[in-house]
């Protein structure tokens, strides 16, 4: 607990951010508990976003946290932390049934410390990765202690069903709850002590894992009727939109490094990866080497565990393995190329590769330099904790507002895009025009085709009669094409249907000759100067004058 308080402590004073903003602060579904049946009956990103993902247990914890802290975010971000050390207590738990109780102890402290746990712990609408290892570590734990104590028994009636309700629980936090399975076979595969033969093995454990079968099914079904016959309910990454299989296996290579060195050593930390911080794959590079090399040495590393009995390496190794597949984008491409809240359950297998490390230390050691060797192994232990503590508080604090965390953002990732087009918006809000253009330029300078999305984007609100929205992406695309004559008039139309006729008079003068849309624009400044002439607030309607709907 301590240890996790030293490093999440410095983020506990932080306010809302990122997604917390519309996910918590203006989602009004959550701020009241009167109607808990809309948790499980509407998509956990919805109106007015497009429906996506379905998290009707993290919308109800959401919900739970808003009601006992009446809005404020310290309930959240002490939750969090809690949550984060609940796992530590969790996974310490599992390591003392496989390694000697010290080691599992230094794999449980290495974990509460881990930098790449901060945008996991930082905002709250992550808990569910927090949650989601939580139920794995606790249903993994159980397994062990249940296949431990029946031998070569069934599996105990009320075992199972503690981990059926553990499995479904776990995804109904979030869909990376679904590796489970994965995770109770890598254990059965290194663990677990079975003299049967494999047949009558797999016999004995059918049930259990039919049972988690059809609780996986029940969920993706639930999902997919929930999200409007959606099956996937997310976007695709940028870099991965339009890839096959084969394209998103050779990115998604080159992304092996990242997680490899996030994993292992976080010194370097973002809030994001898009593009073109991570591209995708044109061809074979020196990336896909590195990360084909890696995939080796990983899948070596399994083979030689199992050859020399090192049963809690290959765990330890298949552990991270599994984590990883939701997030690997192979199988079905995701939200995002890489973010380093996916890497919080894979982390904890590298926790018990390094409690493994340090009971290796000690079993191989002579009885002579034992001694030695202990002192060694946790002196490096403690290096390695007072390390990720500082980094810990050296790295909450950047959540700490919008502001604070966007204007970072761009420092950490300079050519991606989103960091500047956030960074953008957030400063037009605040007022600073002139450097919210600088960043918006720099995001089209990243990502040419931004301008031609806004353009899309901001007409198909227009149409639909949603003007304030279409307003923001008008202002920025006329900035780049000042000379786009049909832009400006829907810009215009706009600003005149919000009655904002000073500034609509002003977008519209630039344009009053143009020959395609001038007789138009020409009647909006008219009917801007007749509103504005009789002082009226802004907003009132004219009373002399019209101007017919600009149709793009």
């Amino acid at each position: 607990m301590a240890l996790g308080l030293a490093g999440a402590g410095s983020g506990l004073g932080n306010q809302f951010v990122q997604d917390e903003l519309p996910l918590i602060l203006k989602n009004g579904t959550i701020h009241t508990l009167s109607h808990p049946a809309a948790f499980f009956s509407t998509p956990y990103w919805h109106d007015p976003f497009p429906p996506a993902l379905y998290r009707p247990l993290a919308t109800s914890g959401l919900a739970l946290q808003w009601s006992a802290g009446r809005g404020t975010p310290a309930v959240y971000r002490w939750v969090s932390v809690g949550l984060l050390i609940a796992v530590a207590i969790a996974l310490f738990q599992l390591g003392a049934l496989i390694l000697p109780v010290p080691a599992a102890w230094a794999a449980a402290a290495l974990f509460v410390v881990h930098p790449v746990h901060v945008e996991a712990t930082a905002p709250a609408v992550n808990q569910g990765e927090l949650v989601v290892a939580l139920l794995v570590c606790l249903a993994t734990t159980l397994y062990l202690r249940g296949r431990a104590g029946s031998g070569s028994e069934p599996i105990d009636t009320r075992l199972a069903a503690a981990l059926v309700l553990l499995y479904a629980a776990s995804v109904l936090f979030k869909e990376s709850g679904l590796v489970l399975p994965g995770l109770l076979l890598a254990a059965e595969a290194t663990i677990v002590a079975d003299p049967r033969p494999l047949r009558a093995r797999l016999a004995a454990l059918r049930p259990l894992y039919l049972a988690l079968g059809l609780t996986a099914a029940l969920f993706l079904a639930l999902r997919t009727a929930v999200l409007g016959g959606d099956a996937i309910g997310s976007s695709t990454a940028d870099a991965l939109a339009g890839s096959t299989f084969a394209g998103r296996s050779l990115t998604m290579l080159g992304v092996v490094p990242h997680w490899t060195r996030l994993l292992l050593w976080p010194a370097h930390l973002r809030a994001d990866y898009g593009p073109n911080e991570l591209t995708a794959a044109a061809g074979w590079g020196l990336a896909q080497w590195a990360g084909m090399g890696l995939v080796a040495a990983w899948a070596a590393a399994i083979l030689w565990s199992e050859r020399r009995r090192h049963r809690v390496l290959a765990f330890a190794l298949l552990w991270v393995g599994v984590a990883l597949v939701p997030v690997s984008n192979v199988l079905l491409p995701t939200g995002v190329l890489l973010a380093e809240r996916t890497l919080f359950l894979a982390s904890a297998g590298v926790a018990l590769l390094a409690g493994w490390l340090v009971s290796l230390a000690q079993s191989t050691a002579s009885s002579r330099s034992l001694r030695v060797v202990e002192r060694a192994a946790f002196a490096a232990v403690a290096v390695l904790l007072a390390l990720g503590i500082l980094r810990n508080r050296s790295r909450f604090p950047v959540w700490h507002d919008q502001g604070a965390l966007l204007r970072q953002t761009v420092l950490d990732s300079p050519r991606s895009y989103t960091a500047h087009l956030a960074l953008s918006r957030f400063l037009e809000d605040s007022g600073t025009a002139m450097a919210a253009q600088a960043h918006y330029r720099q995001a089209v300078a990243e990502w040419p085709v931004l301008v031609d999305q806004e353009i899309a984007l901001a007409d198909r609100y227009r149409l639909e009669g949603l003007c304030a929205p279409a307003v923001r992406h008008y202002r920025r695309v006329v900035m780049m094409r000042p000379g786009d004559m049909v832009l400006r008039a829907s810009f215009v139309t706009c600003l005149l249907h919000l009655g904002r006729y000073r500034e609509a008079r002003a977008a519209a003068e630039p344009g009053v000759t143009d020959p395609r849309v001038g007789t138009y624009l020409r009647q909006a400044v008219r009917v801007s100067d007749s509103v504005l002439a009789r002082a009226e607030p802004p907003g009132a309607a004219p009373r002399d004058s019209t101007v017919q709907p600009m149709a793009r």
